[in-house]
């Protein structure tokens, strides 16, 4: 009996990605890595994982995490109950991600925002802008400074 169903109600399964359980040591990082929590990996993913804590110890939102000996990864508490939580990898890209940035990337081709960029532009294609973020990438335009600026600061 698990202490978190993987399916939904209807059956379907929750998880983007194959679990596979295990039971590897693993250092929760945060506070610009000052702070740090010891925990156990139960299952993982290229996702995400399934980590034992204390009850006691507070998890931040987004923190980084290094299982066994790897590199630390950053990742994003998606669920705390008791002693489980449920964290997301935040280095990679899920399908629904991919597919929202796309679409995004279509819309910006209909509306003609994608003219914006130019061929020489590392980001012509829009559909390999970063979709982590969420934000849009605009090209700054130099303005001309106000008269009175310039007139008070005559090296401008």
């Amino acid at each position: 009996m698990s202490a978190v169903p993987d399916q939904e109600p209807d059956g379907s399964e929750r998880r983007v990605a194959q679990r596979t359980r295990t039971l590897k040591r693993a250092k929760i990082l945060f506070n610009n890595r000052f702070s740090t929590f010891d925990c156990i990996v139960r299952n993982i993913s290229s996702t995400g994982a399934l980590l034992t804590i204390d009850d006691a110890a507070h998890l931040p939102k987004v923190f980084e995490v290094r299982i066994g000996d790897e590199a630390e990864r950053p990742a994003k508490l998606v669920y705390r109950r008791g002693m489980l939580a449920g964290i997301r990898f935040l280095d990679v890209i899920s399908e629904e991600e991919e597919q929202a940035a796309l679409d995004q990337a279509a819309l910006a081709a209909e509306t003609g925002r994608a003219s914006e960029f130019g061929p020489g532009d590392p980001f012509h294609d829009q559909a390999s802008m970063p979709a982590t973020t969420g934000l849009s990438i605009r090209r700054i335009v130099p303005e001309a400074l106000p008269s009175a600026l310039t007139r008070r600061f005559p090296w401008f």
